[in-house]
């Protein structure tokens, strides 16, 4: 989920660019060589809690979310984790209640209770661990791996 204090186009530290297409090496902490390798944010104390622009950071494409924005997206997220909840409820009733040891591992499809398309939500339980993979073929519905 998106913070007040991060970069709209922060897409994390595992590439090169943030979402904007600028050079996570060429945002620049005040002046000469870059100091961090984190865009419009979080730039001291280790790389907890501040903001880079109030740090002097330069990145002509740094802009931050609103709180209306982030209120949609909030929205939007508690969404999604009630229908995965919902559909995790209802492939556990239909296998019969939770895993326990010793239990076989299954798979199926169910009438998908987030959507109501019927069996639309293919899942599978391990019988190792009890984890459950499932997805709606409904598009944005919801899916997730344990």
């Amino acid at each position: 989920m998106k913070k007040a204090d991060k970069c709209r186009h922060y897409n994390g530290t595992a590439n090169d660019t943030c979402r904007a297409g600028m050079n996570y090496a060429d945002v620049q902490l005040g002046h000469g060589t870059p100091q961090y390798s984190l865009p419009c944010y979080a730039a001291g104390d280790n790389g907890r809690g501040r903001n880079w622009n109030t740090l002097g950071a330069t990145c002509a494409q740094c802009s931050f979310p609103t709180a209306e924005e982030l209120a949609v997206e909030e929205a939007e997220m508690k969404a999604s984790m009630e229908r995965l909840g919902k559909a995790r409820a209802a492939i556990v009733a239909h296998l019969g209640g939770p895993w326990k040891r010793g239990v076989a591992g299954a798979s199926g499809r169910i009438d998908c209770p987030a959507c109501g398309q019927p069996k639309a939500l293919a899942f599978s339980r391990s019988g190792y661990n009890g984890h459950i993979h499932a997805s709606c073929s409904t598009a944005d519905c919801c899916s997730w791996m344990e």
